[in-house]
Parts: structure tokens; C-alpha cells; sequence
């Protein structure tokens, strides 16, 4: 009996209901409706700000590894036309694997490296030196794409 009486003690000190209140309150205003999808938005800001982050990482490695792969050219070049003979073979050799590449990005690179390497190899070829170059087989005509070039 004494759950009761607590009961009605704590009923007398509410306020009185007024007509048509429930429904109003059953009803969420504008601002408990966006309150409620704050997290959602955070959550769909950071993943959007992830995808740009990642997305901004791999354009940065990617040109870092050209640059690096330029930086090698350069050196294959250099040392392709050394007097140096054996110097002369190494840069060709080198030469041979960069125009195997992935990071050449256009035909047009493709087509500078081949225009700079494919008449040492003949020459090394036509000297008896291709067993340094590598592959004596090739004909210095084409060289050899890598899988995902056409």
C-alpha cells in the first residue's frame, strides 16, 4: 500500500496535463531531428576526408616514383654513352629494364627510350657484347613490353 501512496503523492505534485500536449511532444522538432543525424554526418564527413587523404597519398607516390624513374634515366643515359665500355653496357642494360617500366606514361616516353637504346643494343649486338646486355635473342627492332602494355 505504501508503493500506492507514493504513487499518488508524486501525482499530486505534477502539473496537471493540459488537452492535446501529448501529441505535441510525440511530434520531434526540426532541431532533435538533426541532432539525431549528427554522427552520420560526421561519420560521412571523416570517410570522405579518408578517401581524399588516400587519394592524395597514391598521386604523391606516384610521382615520386616517376621522378625516381626519370632520375635512373638519366644516369642510364649518362652512363650509355661513356667510354667506358663496361660502363657503356650497364646503362644500356639499364636502359633496356626502365623501357619495361609501368611508370612510363605515355608512347611518346616509350618512344624517346627506344629511340636511345635500341641502336647501343644493336651496336653491342653486332660487337659480340649482347651476353652483358642480357637477352641475345632480341633482334634490337622491338623490345619487350611488360605484361599491361599493349
Amino acid at each position: 500500500m505504501s508503493a500506492q501512496l507514493a504513487v499518488a503523492q508524486l501525482a499530486a505534485t505534477l502539473p496537471a496535463p493540459v488537452p492535446g500536449a501529448d501529441v505535441a511532444a510525440a511530434v520531434p522538432q526540426w532541431w532533435e531531428i538533426v541532432a539525431a543525424l549528427a554522427p552520420v554526418g560526421t561519420l560521412a564527413a571523416a570517410l570522405v576526408a579518408a578517401v581524399v587523404g588516400l587519394g592524395t597519398i597514391r598521386q604523391r607516390s606516384y610521382s615520386d616514383r616517376r621522378a625516381e624513374f626519370w632520375r635512373r634515366t638519366e644516369w642510364a643515359l649518362e652512363a650509355s654513352t661513356s667510354q667506358d665500355p663496361q660502363l657503356a653496357a650497364m646503362g644500356t642494360m639499364v636502359l633496356a629494364s626502365l623501357a619495361k617500366s609501368d611508370l612510363i606514361a605515355s608512347d611518346e616516353e616509350l618512344q624517346l627510350l627506344d629511340a636511345v637504346w635500341i641502336d647501343p643494343i644493336a651496336e653491342a649486338e653486332e660487337a659480340g657484347l649482347d651476353e652483358e646486355l642480357g637477352d641475345g635473342e632480341d633482334d634490337g627492332s622491338e623490345h619487350e613490353r611488360g605484361p599491361d602494355r599493349p
